[in-house]
């Protein structure tokens, strides 16, 4: 399928979700020369369940400040705006969809575990990687497979079939999905993330992150996203509808640089932060 075709598919979409009023404002402001300290977080501020989550996750052992972080403006000082927004979304986005209905074509509940572990994961790995954006890529591991449910939302018969196909056959999902939809969750997600406007890294961290066998990443983002996706389903954090757990893609893993003693650590970090950020963004 054209990526204009998608597009076009994607726009029709309507029961898509507007993006947070909170988080448009913060992109607006981000892009104009009067972002200060004090305009970003009154605006974080007018949303006090966000901005109670926003230092939740600040104080977590995510971070692993030693002094309590006490304030929004304290927290963009030593974030920063790029962060700090990234935070915003990722505290949001569980009650942007919290009112969508699937029709029982999948469990909305261990599918967001299955984003939140990825999501997590990623992280974790993009920091073992000494990656600069270990944050844009956990907001790339959070959305990997908004696709999925945005199929499943609009068309929950036919995304049924695609898990009864998956679970018969033990194809993975991307096959079913272009078998029966003629499009996958990865190119749904993908434009998704452009029509709301995230930077192309994002977008390509949510479309490739499904990685052929023999397939090169472009790069490391997508390879700790695509690695990630495998540990949180190893560990069985949620699901996101598959039966079988893929192969990691040679080239990803060469590419982070990973050994069995590193992934050994990155696992037991993922493991110990995975709870704590599931219940701060399923608050």
């Amino acid at each position: 399928m054209k990526p204009n075709e998608l597009d076009r598919i994607v726009s029709s979409l309507d029961k898509i979700p507007t993006l947070p009023v909170i988080y448009t404002k913060l992109g607006k402001l981000l892009q104009s020369p009067d972002a200060t300290i004090q305009a970003v977080s009154n605006i974080i501020s007018e949303d006090q369940v966000i901005a109670a989550k926003v230092l939740k996750f600040v104080n977590s052992a995510f971070y692993g400040f030693p002094q309590r972080i006490g304030s929004i403006q304290r927290a963009i000082v030593i974030l920063g705006f790029n962060t700090i927004k990234n935070l915003v979304f990722a505290t949001s986005v569980f009650d942007m969809f919290r009112g969508v209905e699937t029709m029982n074509a999948f469990d909305k509940k261990n599918f967001w575990k299955h984003c939140i572990g990825c999501a997590v994961a990623s992280r974790v790995l993009a920091e073992a990687a000494d990656l600069r954006n270990p944050d844009e890529v956990f907001t790339g591991g959070l959305l990997h497979d908004i696709g999925k449910l945005v199929v499943a939302v609009q068309f929950p018969e036919k995304f049924s079939m695609v898990i009864n196909e998956v679970q018969n056959t033990g194809v993975p999902m991307v096959e079913a999905e272009r078998k029966i939809f003629g499009f996958d969750h990865t190119q749904v997600g993908s434009a998704l993330a452009v029509q709301w406007r995230f930077p192309i890294e994002t977008a390509n961290m949510i479309g490739s992150h499904h990685l052929a066998e023999g397939a090169a990443p472009q790069r490391k983002d997508i390879a700790a996203v695509h690695i990630g996706n495998i540990l949180c389903m190893a560990l069985q954090f949620g699901t996101g509808g598959e039966k079988r757990l893929s192969n990691v893609n040679k080239k990803a893993w060469e590419l982070m640089g990973l050994t069995l003693s590193s992934i050994e650590l990155v696992m037991e970090k993922t493991v110990k932060l995975y709870r704590e950020n599931a219940e701060i963004l399923e608050m």
